[in-house]
C-alpha cells in the first residue's frame, strides 16, 4: 500500500518513497574523525517529480506526451528562437523530451495568441479605449500588460492558431511580443501547424511578421507526421526519466527508524 505521507515516489530504491537519502558517512565526514549526526539529501525520484512539476506547470497536459525512440532535433535550442510548424502530437512530445532534461528550475511557458491578446487588450481597457473585439469579454486580469506575460519566462513558446475572432491588432501584438522578448534578449519559439502555418491569410501573419522571423532557427513537420514514440506517459510519467528497479539492501530514512524499532 503507498504511504501517502510519503514525499517521494512509491517503491523509490534509493529512498523507499522518505524522499531523501542518507549522506554516506565518507562524503559527510571526509577525512574529518569527528563525530557528526547523519545528514540527508534530497532523493533522485524527488528532483524527478520536482522535473516533471515544472514541466507540467509550463504547459498543461505535456508530462501525459509520447515518449520518444531518439534525440529531439529541438534538443540544445532552448536558447534560441526558433520556429516550428509541426502537428500538436509531435510538438508536445519533441517539447517534454527537451523539457524533462532541463533543472526543474527552469521558467517555460506556453502561451497562445489569444492570451497575447487578452493581457494587450487589459492595457487598452485600462486607458478606458474602445475595444471592437469579441475578445474583449476575456480581458486578462491576471496580466495587466503584454510585457507582464511575455517577459518573465527564460523561453516562450507562442502558439498560434488559438484565436478566431478576428482584431486587425493581431499581427502588431505578435510582432511587439517578439520584440520586448528581443529587447530584453530571451528565446522565442512560435509554434504553428501545418494546416494552418503562419503566412498570408493567418491571422497573425503580417509582411512585418513573416520578415522578423524569417532568419529564425527553422522545423516543419507534415501534418500526418507522428512522433516515433515508445509509448505515451498516461500511466508511467516516470519511465523516461532512468529511476531504476527496487533493490534491496538500501539504507533509507524509513529503513534507520524500523532498525531502531527492533530492540
Amino acid at each position: 500500500m503507498t504511504d501517502i505521507n510519503k514525499p517521494g515516489m512509491p517503491g523509490c530504491p534509493h529512498c523507499d518513497g522518505d524522499g531523501f537519502v542518507l549522506v554516506p558517512r565518507e562524503e559527510h565526514l571526509g577525512a574529518q574523525s569527528i563525530r557528526h549526526p547523519p545528514t540527508y539529501r534530497r532523493c533522485q525520484c524527488m528532483l524527478h517529480r520536482d522535473i516533471l512539476a515544472n514541466v507540467e506547470k509550463g504547459m498543461p497536459g505535456l508530462t501525459g506526451a509520447a515518449v520518444l525512440k531518439r534525440p529531439s532535433p529541438l534538443m540544445g535550442q532552448h536558447d534560441k528562437n526558433v520556429w516550428i510548424t509541426a502537428p500538436k502530437p509531435w510538438f508536445m512530445a519533441h517539447l517534454r523530451h527537451v523539457a524533462i532534461r532541463r533543472p526543474p528550475t527552469w521558467y517555460f511557458k506556453v502561451i497562445s495568441d489569444a492570451e497575447a491578446m487578452t493581457a494587450w487588450l487589459a492595457s487598452v481597457a485600462i486607458k478606458g479605449q474602445d475595444i471592437l473585439d469579441p475578445d474583449a469579454a476575456t480581458v486578462s486580469i491576471t496580466h495587466l500588460t503584454l510585457d507582464d506575460l511575455v517577459i518573465p519566462p527564460e523561453l516562450l513558446i507562442v502558439r498560434l492558431g488559438v484565436k478566431v475572432a478576428r482584431n486587425v491588432a493581431t499581427p502588431e501584438v505578435l510582432l511587439e511580443a517578439l520584440h520586448l522578448r528581443e529587447h530584453k534578449r530571451l528565446p522565442t519559439w512560435i509554434w504553428d501547424t501545418p494546416h494552418e502555418p503562419l503566412e498570408e491569410g493567418h491571422i497573425c501573419y503580417s509582411p512585418q511578421v513573416g520578415d522578423y522571423v524569417e532568419g529564425w532557427t527553422r522545423h516543419r513537420v507534415e501534418e500526418r507526421a507522428a512522433p516515433e514514440a515508445t509509448s505515451t506517459t498516461a500511466d508511467d510519467p516516470y519511465q523516461d526519466l532512468s529511476i531504476p528497479v527496487k533493490r534491496p539492501g538500501k539504507q533509507t530514512l524509513s529503513s534507520r527508524s524500523r532498525g531502531r524499532g527492533r530492540k
